[in-house]
C-alpha cells in the first residue's frame, strides 16, 4: 500500500467514568446478572451501545454491561492498579504522602491533571493529591497506524 496510511483501533472505544455508584450487568438490560458494583468515578472504555445501555471494559479488559445515563466521558478518570498507591502532596516522589496516605487496588479517582509522570487527582469526598501514573489505569483509545 504505497501512499496510503491505514488506521486500526486495538481497542475502539471511548473512555468515560461512572457518574455515582453503579451495578454492571453481564448483559444490557436489568434482568441480567449483576458483574460488579462500582464506585463514583470508576473509568472504563465503552467499546458497544446497545437500546440504552453500554458495554464497557474494565483495567482487566472484562466486559460488563452498564445504562448509558450512569456513564460521562464529560470527566476524566484513573483507578488504582497496584495493590496499593501512596498519594502525596506534591508532584514528586519526596513529597509527603496525603493524611490518608495509601488506597487500595480498584479505587476510583477523578484525574484533574498530569505533571510529567505524576497524575493529579480526586477523590469522591473531594480531596485531592497526585499519584504516580505506574499506580493507576486510564482508559484510553489506542491506534495503530501503518504506512
Amino acid at each position: 500500500m504505497s501512499g496510503a496510511v491505514a488506521v486500526s483501533s486495538a481497542h475502539a472505544g471511548d473512555p468515560v467514568c461512572a457518574k455515582s455508584y453503579i451495578t454492571l450487568r453481564k448483559g444490557p438490560g436489568e434482568k441480567n446478572a449483576v458483574s460488579w458494583k462500582v464506585a463514583k468515578f470508576m473509568p472504563f472504555l465503552r467499546v458497544e451501545r446497545k437500546s440504552g445501555w453500554a458495554k464497557v471494559q474494565d483495567l482487566e479488559g472484562e466486559e460488563h454491561w452498564a445504562k448509558n445515563s450512569e456513564l460521562t466521558g464529560a470527566i476524566r478518570c484513573v483507578v488504582v492498579k497496584t495493590t496499593t498507591a501512596i498519594l502525596r502532596k506534591e508532584a514528586n516522589s519526596g513529597a509527603s504522602p496525603l493524611d490518608f496516605k495509601t488506597v487500595d487496588r480498584y479505587t476510583p479517582l477523578k484525574r484533574l491533571s498530569n505533571d510529567r509522570e505524576w497524575v493529579q487527582i480526586e477523590d469522591e469526598t473531594g480531596r485531592q493529591g497526585w499519584v504516580h501514573e505506574t499506580n493507576v489505569w486510564k482508559p484510553v483509545n489506542v491506534q495503530s497506524i501503518s504506512f
